[in-house]
């Protein structure tokens, strides 16, 4: 298959899928450039338009962004959750953009399709569009939908948060997620997709990067998106977002680390910047574990009273489908080892009372709390994702907004994190397990699906795309 779109003419593959009826077959278009590569000058720098070009191939995934994981003692682990298997190549060279289209779309007069722009998780730190989790050919060919994943910039490279960046050009990861929206307004219309139809949902921080779009929109004001879905994750629960606008630590920890001159802004820009090595900057990030950067405030991309504008009714006015896992705190807790002790002095320092009414509404042996690890994977989930989507499922309904909230609790062979170090008992239902049933990418490699496994996946497969193509009516 072939589409001619803004930049040029790009030829992809054809993929079939089994169908209730028989074989389905779906067009891959995969690493389309949607940017200019942000490498030489353009490092720290916000998307540029791509240059453009006569013929070119989109059959397989590109690269990835570059990739972090930190600390070190939680790599092995972190990898084999989030990043198994991993991107063929990281590269600064990875604005790219993937498009899954139901062939049928191409057949003349066929009406336009909606589409699904997915954001991928991360923690800010890692993730690719290229995972196998994230293919959207089953969405494609069982229900009508098209599907497109974007790429963005991570870590260091996507928010760069130092003096000699400006304010709104420290959000690169959001804003190359921008740039990928306005791509697909721009050109989906190529792959038989409806502009005008775009339902943005990601996961953990691609959820968080969903409503960030959905806070950063007044009412009526004009975006590329018409509703939202939210997996395990949101942004405007916060009351106090921890703005980065003026904290430099973790730039002036990367300068040390690659040797730069710690006395002159100007120099210590410089020297980052033109390192010709960007695996001596992810190298230098991952050797030292307080390193990590995050978003800044722009007022832009993030704005500093998610909560306020929300409760206010002053966000975008979109129907908005989100929820949870019932272990997705499993991941902060038991893979890393947390005692009681390590864990609130991450989360909660400095506060001996607070920590102790926590503990004592988490009492052991209730609730299968039989172990400590257990019991801070409940109240990881409960603190940092169930009550947050309570209460933004509430109080989006408050504002007349056709809001849907589920929670996931299911586990199957095939999609628990293989890690031999990790017992299944303790993974349970963990943060990103529900993204292979939703896209129905589960490995049966691993083990064969079992019935209610592919019934499930049917379910909310459908619920998606459902929500996609009648965002005010139930799923």
């Amino acid at each position: 298959p072939t589409a001619e779109i803004a930049d040029g003419r790009i030829i992809g593959t054809t993929t079939k899928i089994a169908g209730p009826t028989g074989s389905i077959l779906v067009n891959k278009f995969l690493g389309i450039p949607f940017a200019a590569p942000p490498i030489g000058n353009l490092r720290f720098s916000p998307p540029h338009a791509p240059p453009k070009w006569i013929i070119r191939d989109a059959k397989e995934f590109e690269n990835s962004c570059v990739q972090v994981f930190s600390p070190l003692d939680g790599k092995e682990f972190t990898e084999a959750v989030f990043n198994n298997p991993p991107p063929k190549k990281e590269s600064e060279d990875c604005l790219y953009i993937n498009v899954f289209a139901p062939k049928k779309a191409w057949t003349p007069m066929s009406p336009p399709y909606p589409v699904l722009y997915w954001m991928y998780g991360g923690g800010w730190k890692f993730g690719h569009a290229g995972h196998p989790w994230y293919d959207g050919s089953h969405f494609a060919a069982l229900e009508d939908v098209i599907v497109v994943s974007v790429n963005y910039r991570t870590n260091a490279f996507g928010f760069p948060i130092a003096p000699g960046v400006p304010l709104e050009g420290r959000n690169l990861g959001m804003l190359d997620q921008r740039a990928g929206l306005e791509w697909v307004e721009k050109n989906i219309h190529h792959f038989g997709g409806d502009k005008d139809k775009v339902t943005i949902f990601g996961e953990s921080a691609g959820a968080f990067a969903t409503d960030s779009l959905i806070t950063s929109y007044k009412p009526g004001a004009q975006r590329r998106f018409r509703a939202a879905i939210m997996e395990s994750g949101t942004y405007a629960y916060l009351r106090t977002p921890n703005c980065n606008n003026s904290n430099f630590e973790a730039w002036n920890l990367l300068a040390a680390g690659l040797g730069c001159p710690d006395n002159d802004d100007a120099a210590k820009f410089n020297c980052i910047k033109n390192e010709r090595n960007d695996i001596q900057i992810k190298d230098a990030q991952e050797r030292n574990s307080n390193i990590t950067f995050q978003f800044a405030c722009d007022e832009k991309t993030l704005v500093s009273n998610p909560r306020t504008r929300l409760e206010a009714g002053e966000t975008a006015d979109v129907p908005v489908m989100l929820g949870t896992n019932t272990q997705d705190g499993s991941v902060y807790s038991i893979g890393s080892g947390f005692d009681a002790s390590d864990y609130f002095n991450k989360f909660l320092p400095n506060n001996e009372t607070l920590k102790q009414r926590v503990l004592d509404a988490y009492p052991l042996g209730q609730d299968g709390r039989n172990d400590e690890q257990l019991r801070l994977a409940q109240i990881h989930t409960d603190w940092f994702f169930h009550c947050p989507s309570v209460w933004y499922g509430e109080t989006s309904a408050a504002k007349l907004r056709p809001t849907y909230r589920y929670l996931f609790n299911a586990t199957f062979t095939n999609t628990q994190a293989q890690y031999p170090r990790w017992d299944p008992y303790w993974q349970g239902a963990y943060h990103s397990s529900e993204i292979p049933i939703v896209f129905t990418t589960y490995n049966e490699s691993v083990a064969p699906a079992e019935p209610t496994q592919r019934g499930l996946s049917d379910m909310m497969r459908k619920a998606w795309a459902n929500f996609a193509k009648h965002p005010s009516q139930p799923p």
